[in-house]
């Protein structure tokens, strides 16, 4: 079945200015459901792996649940330094009325925010120490996984810099400028021991416990998810009935 795109969104380290020449691409594309995925309870995902493109198809259907289960990974969609919309007027319309609400999305539910980036972190930090398939070559050059290490950090860091600037810029909270990008890319590059990099690491969690009742004490916005919900469901219901009309 052919799938159709409402829009893609490139995500990951790319987004994050912290890409090298190793760097995969790593695209989130947003797939409208057809009447036999209705019919069917069926809410399609695909993922697609290349040798320099990664893709992760989803249902927009999604979205509602994804962007207030606060899931930075698809939150900063939303932010994404590269986003192509589908030319189909009716279509991009309805893409372009989340895009301009994306910084009430970002904000929506922070309390969620929280928790969902302290679960990521412990994640990530499940490989520091014994690495993954990918990054058992790390481990042994520096004595832990290097990559999941500044993954970890990363989370922690966006915390803090979206508590600092009280929650108003999302996408300069998740990217770095040339300084950061060169800090960041040298815990990747294994320039820390483990010793100095576990040093870091309890620095950066006394400030992230310490915001813990900051974002834990944000009022919680239903009236931004209601509205996107709505913003879907009129989505959902026209593309259905242009596909049943044809």
């Amino acid at each position: 079945m052919n799938r159709h795109i409402a829009f893609n969104a490139l995500v990951g380290s790319e987004n994050y200015n912290l890409s090298t020449s190793e760097s995969d691409k790593d695209y989130k594309l947003f797939v409208w459901p057809s009447f036999y995925d209705l019919y069917n309870s069926n809410i399609y995902t695909e993922s697609k792996v290349g040798e320099t493109i990664d893709e992760e198809y989803h249902d927009i259907r999604k979205l509602v649940n994804l962007f207030w289960k606060s899931n930075v990974n698809f939150v900063e969609v939303l932010f994404s330094t590269d986003i192509s919309i589908n030319r189909d007027a009716w279509m991009s319309l309805y893409v372009k009325r989340i895009l301009a609400m994306k910084k009430d999305i970002s904000t929506m539910n922070l309390p969620y925010l929280y928790k969902a980036c302290r679960g990521m972190y412990e994640s990530k930090s499940k490989y520091i120490a014994k690495g993954n398939k990918g990054t058992y070559s790390l481990v042994e050059q520096f004595g832990y996984d290097s990559k999941s290490a500044m993954h970890a950090y990363r989370i922690l860091d966006f915390i803090e810099r979206f508590a600092k600037n009280e929650f108003t810029d999302f996408y300069t909270a998740m990217q770095y400028d040339d300084k950061g990008r060169e800090f960041m890319l040298s815990v990747k590059h294994g320039e820390f021991t483990r010793e100095e990099y576990a040093a870091l690491i309890e620095n950066k969690m006394v400030t992230f416990k310490k915001l813990e009742s900051v974002y834990l004490g944000q009022s919680i916005r239903e009236d931004v998810k209601q509205e996107l919900g709505a913003i879907l469901y009129q989505f959902v219901s026209e593309s259905v009935m242009r596909e049943l009309s044809n």
